[in-house]
């Protein structure tokens, strides 16, 4: 640990760190409440540039609500005029048509002449008071070349109303709007202006865009800071100006009478931007820098504030942490200066010696916990050189403790330098050596229990790292020593020997054979990347080399036991067997001597009837055939091979060999139950065949020992999603549960002359198959043994055999 001070070549180092220490505490004494001081100016700052804000804002809204007024009052006035305008252009028209006459003439010439000074007149047509129209000029611009001459009823009903009220009071009449689907002209009015000529009353009729006549009557000057539109109740009818309601603040707005249209439709104004003036006084702006500049230099003046109390609050931290960590330090920590006089001692160093540190500042050498064998460090370090200022030096030293004990230490000496590199003192830093002694007995302890544990394992234990230059073997027990040798060469012969790969977690375990080796081994790897990169393979590999020739021999033994299962079984029932074979031998003599006297006596021979009689003797000759391959199948010695078979030929050949029993077993009545369906099936058949011929036997025995009045015993096979239940059942005395429990160990028999070894060899070839025979109680009385079959899927054994 290096310590590296500013500080000045005095005797007393220890009074050069208090003053530092209390010379920052002075500094840290910053005023209380500046922030918050600093932040009530911030603010104050902003409340009043913001009243000023919405004081300018406010009278900004009244200008502009006053200009907007204004400018809406002057489009008014200019729909007004222009309407009177029209009307008295009208006026005239009418004075023209009672001197000169209604005609097509004098209605084009003046009709023109007011579309042309009034382009928002879409037609002026003279009507009669029926509504029907005499004559028409059509604006080209905005009315249908294909006008035609309207009736009464075919104008809308405000239009009518018109008509109606300005014939009635004779006076100009003005008509509500209204809309013409597809036609551009719309939204439109009409104006009714009623004369007489002689004793007959005519009406000229002007209608008008009021699109247009909003357009004509705004003037240039406006459309670049306000919209209108002309309203009917809330919804606008022509115009471009969206409605806002006047009260909406948004968007200053403003709504007027358009005299002389009907009440009903209303001029509407409003502005084009929500606020266009409110920073438009430089007031604002020099304000708002002021603003700025203020509350950046409150925040710059806060946080340099706040940096320098954070920097002072951090160097008292950080003393304060350092005698911390050098108290808690489990080494004592002397430093002293160039005269090797004690400046400095912490916490730790009264731990282990048992001076305090009032007793050690100050003293020169020799130290108090000096031993009289001990040399001093600093005589020590007086002929090395100093290249390398943060190495320490190493030292053991014998350490004398305030009470006369004695104790072994390591002292770590190291150069102490000031912040301008220049050598003032020492540091020593010194540690019980006992903490380190009791580490390191633990730690061979604890690699000595572990050797013993690798060593107490039977297995042999390895670890092979694989490296550019080859495989190095690593940890290994003693078993691998004596067996496999110091080399990673057994290792690594063993893992060849593997046929299967590691999995995604790389782990791999199996049973091998080992050629070079000639032994069998259970082993179990793992595959480990170390953080470097490289990869170590562990390995524990058991000799099971004895138990494999064992397992052999008791193969052969169970099969030879199988066998002479089979034999007695065969045996116990040769004089069945020799009559199921008499029998068809009987019947072919008879059918031979009958053919011969048919063909000695007959002086004819009828061939049908010998044919007949040669059918019958074939047939009994191909039964004793079936019957001798069925009984050499059952009794021959073979290896035990499980292949795909059809479960219904097992049936069928066990069948067979059934008939033998209930003729040997008078009474007995074998029934066997197969669902419609029956699949293939993974077995050794005659296996099978063997275990239900030899339960049958059981049962056939129980049921004419006790003397059960129900002697059906029931064969049958029950499918299942990956299985077959085959199970044979009786009705007889049935087995007690405590019989159950050792039915299947070897010489244990229910019989009074049994053997014992029925059960026991049907369970072993049950185990074969990957099942287990069981027993159960059978419903009303009886025993039901049971075991299971795997279906085989194929693409074969997907076409079922019908039983």
């Amino acid at each position: 640990m290096t310590y590296k001070k500013h500080i000045s070549q005095s005797n007393d180092l220890l009074d050069r760190f208090s003053s530092a220490f209390a010379g920052i505490k002075s500094h840290s004494n910053l005023p209380s409440g500046t922030t918050p001081f600093i932040w009530a100016i911030a603010v104050l700052i902003v409340v009043i540039f913001s009243a000023f804000y919405f004081n300018v804002r406010a009278n900004n809204e009244t200008i502009l609500r006053t200009n907007l007024m204004k400018s809406t009052a002057k489009v008014a006035d200019n729909i007004e005029m222009r309407m009177r305008g029209i009307s008295a252009n009208m006026a005239r028209m009418i004075e023209k048509m009672e001197l000169d006459g209604i005609n097509s003439a004098v209605v084009n010439k003046y009709g023109r002449e007011i579309i042309s000074s009034s382009p928002e007149v879409i037609l002026l047509r003279v009507i009669e008071p029926s509504g029907k129209g005499l004559e028409s000029v059509v604006n080209p611009r905005l009315g249908r070349s294909d006008l035609r001459q309207y009736n009464y009823l075919d104008y809308p009903q405000v239009v009518r109303d018109a008509i109606g009220d300005a014939f009635l009071s004779n006076r100009v009449s003005y008509s509500s709007f209204w809309f013409t689907p597809g036609d551009i002209s719309s939204p439109s009015v009409v104006i009714i202006y009623p004369f007489a000529i002689g004793e007959k009353t005519y009406a000229l009729l002007a209608r008008l865009s009021l699109n247009k006549l909003l357009e004509v009557s705004t003037p240039q000057s406006l459309l670049s800071d306000y919209e209108f539109s002309f309203l009917h109740g809330t919804k606008e009818i022509a115009g471009r100006a969206a409605y806002n309601p006047p009260d909406d603040y948004t968007i200053p707005s403003y709504v007027r009478a358009a005299d002389p249209l009907p009440p009903s439709i209303q001029l509407y104004g409003c502005n084009v931007l929500e606020s266009p003036m409110i920073f438009a006084s430089p007031l604002i702006y020099w304000l708002g820098a002021l603003m700025l500049f203020l509350l950046l230099s409150l925040f710059f003046l806060n946080r340099e504030m706040r940096r320098n109390q954070s920097d002072l609050e951090r160097a008292l931290k950080e003393l304060e942490l350092r005698r911390s960590i050098e108290d808690s330090m489990n080494l004592a920590l002397v430093i002293t200066d160039l005269d090797n006089k004690i400046v400095y001692t912490n916490g730790q160093t009264e731990e282990i010696t048992g001076y305090s540190e009032e007793e050690l500042l100050g003293k020169t050498p020799p130290y108090p916990f000096w031993g009289d064998s001990s040399e001093l460090p600093s005589q020590l370090l007086k002929d090395r050189p100093h290249e390398e200022p943060g190495k320490p030096y190493r030292f053991d030293l014998t350490i004398r403790c305030r009470n006369d004990e004695t104790l072994e230490a390591l002292m770590l000496a190291m150069p102490f330098y000031s912040a301008y590199n220049e050598h003032i003192g020492w540091i020593y830093m010194i540690q019980d050596n006992t903490v380190e002694a009791q580490s390191m007995n633990l730690t061979n302890d604890s690699i000595a229990s572990y050797e013993r544990l690798l060593n107490s394992v039977l297995s042999c234990i390895s670890a092979v790292m694989q490296k550019p230059t080859g495989s190095m073997l690593g940890i290994h027990n003693n078993h691998y020593t004596e067996q496999l040798g110091n080399t990673a060469d057994g290792h690594l012969e063993i893992s060849k020997a593997f046929k299967e790969p590691f999995d995604p977690q790389g782990n791999r375990q199996g049973e091998v054979w080992v050629d070079s080796l000639g032994r069998w081994f259970s082993v179990a790897e793992a595959r480990v990347t170390l953080p470097g990169g490289s990869h170590v393979t562990l390995q524990s590999a058991l000799d099971i080399t004895k138990r494999k020739i064992n397992e052999q021999e008791f193969e052969e033994q169970t099969s030879k036991m199988e066998n002479s299962s089979r034999l007695i079984t065969l045996g116990e029932m040769a004089s069945t067997i020799t009559h199921e074979i008499n029998q068809p031998l009987t019947a072919i003599t008879a059918y031979a001597n009958t053919a011969l006297e048919v063909i000695d006596r007959a002086p004819e021979v009828n061939k049908t009837q010998v044919l007949e009689i040669y059918r019958k003797i074939a047939n009994q000759a191909a039964r004793i055939d079936k019957i001798i391959k069925n009984i050499r199948a059952f009794a021959k010695r073979r290896p035990t091979t499980l292949e795909c078979v059809s479960l219904n030929s097992v049936f069928s050949d066990t069948m067979e060999l059934g008939r033998l029993i209930e003729k040997k077993y008078a009474g007995v009545h074998v029934v066997y139950e197969l669902p419609a369906v029956v699949p293939d099936v993974i077995c050794d058949p005659v296996q099978i065949m063997q275990i239900l011929m030899n339960l049958i036997r059981n049962a056939a025995e129980a049921i004419l020992e006790h003397g059960s009045k129900d002697k059906t015993i029931t064969v049958s096979a029950k499918v299942g999603a990956k299985d077959v239940e085959l199970s044979v059942g009786d009705h007889g005395p049935g087995i007690s549960d405590t019989m159950k429990a050792s039915l299947f160990t070897p010489f244990f028999s229910t019989k009074k002359n049994g053997l014992g070894l029925g059960l026991s060899t049907c369970q072993t070839i049950a185990e074969s198959h990957n099942s287990r025979l069981r027993v159960r109680d059978n419903e009303g009385g009886g025993t039901v043994f049971f075991f299971d079959l795997k279906i085989c899927f194929t693409k074969d054994s997907e076409n079922k055999k019908q039983n």
